[in-house]
């Protein structure tokens, strides 16, 4: 056998099982199964599905009605309740905010998630009124899952305490909830 000769002259089966099917014309059935089929494995938003079957759509071959049929799947999903942008950013929010992410930050993720900003600004503003310690909480899982301030040995944490003010700050967290998290030590003049 020479370089470049397969075992054999013929296609694989798998090469040759995908030239034999041809896309199926693209009809809102397929649009439906497709997008139920997205949303049995994933919680997401209107903005995530609509791009999905826009996609999928693309994908399956350009139909006249296709962007027609994804609007009307969207409102009927929105309207029963099987797709809801809150309940994804409420979601999404606890699960940030238990990893220790800022308020900023869940901002921003939920933001590129595409949950609409009223959506993201009445949640943040429900969480502060409703738990006015969840950012100071947020920043605690932080520093313990880093292994910042008083996690580190005692004789690094005068040594690091800048650097993990810093790394605080970098995620979004205010200096003085950052100040708390890593432990009562007196503000020095360097810190401010």
């Amino acid at each position: 056998m020479t370089f470049g000769e397969g075992r054999s002259k013929r296609p694989s089966r798998k090469k040759a099982r995908a030239e034999k099917q041809e896309p199926a014309a693209l009809t809102r059935q397929h649009l439906e199964q497709a997008a139920l089929s997205y949303l049995n494995r994933f919680d997401c938003t209107a903005s995530k599905l609509t791009r999905k079957l826009a996609l999928f759509a693309k994908k399956a071959g350009e139909h006249a009605d296709a962007a027609q049929w994804i609007t009307e799947l969207i409102d009927r999903y929105q309207k029963s309740g099987v797709l809801d942008d809150s309940r994804f950013a409420r979601n999404l929010s606890s699960q940030l905010a238990a990893r220790g992410k800022s308020a900023r930050v869940i901002s921003q993720k939920l933001s590129a998630r595409g949950v609409p900003g009223e959506v993201t600004h009445d949640l943040l503003m429900t969480r502060k009124q409703e738990d006015p310690g969840a950012e100071l909480e947020a920043a605690r899982a932080y520093v313990r899952k880093r292994r910042l301030g008083p996690h580190r040995t005692p004789e690094k944490r005068d040594e690091y305490r800048q650097k993990d003010l810093a790394s605080l700050a970098r995620q979004g967290f205010s200096f003085d909830v950052a100040r708390q998290a890593l432990g009562s030590q007196a503000a020095t003049d360097d810190e401010l």
